[in-house]
């Protein structure tokens, strides 16, 4: 049935082809060879014309059950294609093709988590459809679940090769701000065609994001002066970031004032930049109209509106903050995981908790020290924290009592889910009370003590009764070089006869060689044993086998807050990269209550708060 006229010969070679592809014998085999074809051409009624006869002559025919999901979507009639591809995985659980069909079918019903559930299992399964990995993608976007939608697809994409995909991946991890994991996939796009606008414009996000900023600026410059260029209001913003980067406030707010946008979008992004140069310099007051003005001209709030909730929190403002802040996540987002379900009025009736982790590493120490103030009986309600799966051992026996899921099968498996019992944490920031900072403060974490121990009696060897001191000082951020200071800067701090352990995350051999040769009166070590960023719980135990910490503010120093070691001195930026946690003033830390703090007055210049540093550790 449908197929060309051919010789006895020619028929019978295409059924022994067919017959091994499809798994059935006869001429059946090439009547549904043909199905395919006919599915491909859109024939939809020829299609089923040729699978449906086989669905009951060979009940157990998974591809006859795929034509006829095909069939079905084509129609989109996503419930009737779901059951015959459903009928496909009986036979066949790991059948990719059946998956993607069912994976789009559950998207025609308006069913999210069951679709991206299936998607995933499809990709696992290698499926490598470009369709399925577009709508896979912005669907886990809407949902908030970027990063695990990019690991899930990284595979497929680096398979595929192809720049559209690539590029799209960048834009995503850029999103969540992972600047590193975008410059890369920025990077292979322009590769693939190192002429096509968009490519060179990832580049140039690359280049920033990585900090090469000679060959950025450069290329930045070229992009501005192209007059077929059609994105240079992007290109600006971003020639004004490494003006900032690269610490030229005067040249950066010129050229931001002076260029003539034509997306609203971009003049809103770059009234957030100009707000962030405005506090750097001290122009506090200009921040404010900034920001307001980047939010107010589009609507469009997120970056520019969480940036100006911190900006009110750091300046003591927790009535207008946290409302600001909550507007952070994208309205999609937000309709998967409400700022209500954070409402007194709900989390006293909740019967089963889940907190959606967000942000970085500190950041989430930071916001789950705010479950003191929740108005959530901790003791009564089953807890559950979903995130990075590093927290899992590292979070065992919190203070708080709740446990740990790992975000990627927390959206890959089957989950039981009341819409109301699901919260990000940073919508906490509302329970804050000004007149009363002290509520929230407090250790929450507890170390491994036999780990902490095991560490402590190894480093008690090597310092020879001297000082054990552990040591951060960089940052690898796309601005972290405004918080961070050298090693030696550290060095300088700390007496002769001291264990100075590495504390820092990353490869700092090299660095950390030359400031041995430099310093020859201390010891400086770096533990193979525990790795800072692989191993959370192995480095809350090395923190904790630590007399002292010396530290930027960075992820060390939220560890160091979050287990309350006694003796953790933290040197903290001006502007807009002093994090909104620490305030303003004061030498005591407002949030964890253990921190010393050691403000720089004038952005880049760290001389002033070393100083003090030492004389505290170097009495």
């Amino acid at each position: 049935m449908g197929h060309q006229a051919l010789s006895r010969k020619d028929r019978r070679a295409k059924i022994a082809v067919a017959a091994k592809a499809y798994g059935i014998k006869g001429p059946e085999s090439l009547d549904l060879h043909e199905a395919y074809r006919a599915l491909n051409q859109n024939n939809v009624q020829l299609a089923v014309q040729l699978a449906h006869p086989i669905t009951k002559s060979h009940p157990k025919s998974v591809h006859a059950w795929i034509v006829m999901g095909g069939a079905a979507l084509a129609q989109r009639e996503g419930t009737t294609a779901q059951a015959f591809f459903e009928r496909a995985l009986e036979f066949a659980p790991t059948e990719s093709s059946a998956l993607v069909g069912l994976a789009k079918a559950y998207v025609l019903q308006a069913k999210p988590e069951e679709a991206t559930r299936t998607a995933t299992s499809a990709f696992q399964a290698g499926a490598d459809e470009k369709g399925l990995l577009v709508l896979y993608l912005e669907l886990m976007r809407q949902m908030g679940r970027i990063q695990v939608a990019t690991d899930v697809v990284a595979p497929v994409v680096t398979k595929l090769d192809d720049p559209v995909l690539c590029l799209k991946m960048g834009e995503m991890l850029a999103e969540i701000e992972e600047l590193r994991a975008a410059a890369e996939w920025f990077d292979r796009a322009w590769r693939k065609d190192q002429e096509k606008e968009e490519y060179r414009i990832g580049r140039l996000r690359s280049l920033v994001y990585t900090r090469r900023l000679e060959a950025a600026e450069a290329l930045a410059d070229e992009l501005l002066a192209d007059e077929t260029a059609t994105d240079r209001d992007t290109v600006a913003v971003y020639k004004v970031l490494i003006q900032r980067i690269t610490n030229r406030p005067q040249e950066a707010l010129e050229l931001a004032e002076s260029y003539e946008f034509e997306s609203a979008e971009r003049y809103a992004e770059m009234r957030g930049v100009v707000a962030n140069i405005l506090q750097d310099i001290g122009r506090e007051a200009e921040a404010d109209g900034a920001y307001l003005e980047g939010m107010h001209v589009t609507g469009a709030k997120l970056k520019v509106s969480k940036a100006y909730g911190a900006y009110l929190m750091r300046g003591g403002n927790f009535t207008e903050g946290p409302e600001y802040f909550a507007d952070r996540m994208a309205e999609n987002q937000r309709r998967y995981i409400p700022y209500a379900n954070s409402a007194r009025e709900n989390l006293t009736t909740v019967n089963r908790l889940h907190l959606i982790g967000e942000q970085g590493i500190g950041d989430q120490l930071a916001l789950l020290s705010l479950l003191r103030l929740a108005p959530v009986d901790m003791e009564r309600v089953p807890t559950t924290l979903v995130t990075d799966a590093r927290f899992i051992k590292a979070l065992e026996g919190n203070a708080f009592g709740f446990d740990v899921m790992d975000r990627k099968v927390f959206t890959s498996e089957p989950q039981v889910l009341i819409p109301r019992e699901m919260m990000y944490i940073g919508d906490l920031v509302r329970y804050i009370d000004p007149e009363n900072r002290a509520a929230h403060q407090g250790p929450w974490i507890t170390p491994d003590a036999t780990r902490m121990q095991h560490l402590r009696g190894k480093y008690e060897k090597l310092a020879k009764g001297g000082p054990i001191i552990g040591a951060a000082w960089a940052s690898g951020s796309m601005l972290g070089h405004l918080r961070s200071v050298s090693l030696m800067d550290i060095l300088g701090c700390v007496p002769d006869g001291a264990l100075v352990v590495n504390l820092q995350y990353g490869d700092r051999r090299a660095e950390i060689e030359a400031a041995q040769a430099a310093r020859p009166g201390v010891t400086i070590l770096h533990d193979p044993e525990v790795d800072q960023m692989r191993d959370l719980a192995g480095f809350f135990a090395q923190i904790g086998a630590m007399d002292q910490v010396l530290t930027i503010d960075n992820t060390t120093a939220h560890a160091c807050g979050a287990l309350g070691h006694p003796d953790t001195h933290v040197l903290v930026p001006t502007g807009s990269e002093c994090m909104w946690y620490w305030g303003l003033e004061g030498d005591r830390d407002p949030w964890y209550g253990n921190l010393a703090l050691y403000r720089q007055e004038v952005l880049g210049q760290w001389e002033k708060p070393l100083s003090l540093l030492k004389k505290t550790v170097c009495p």
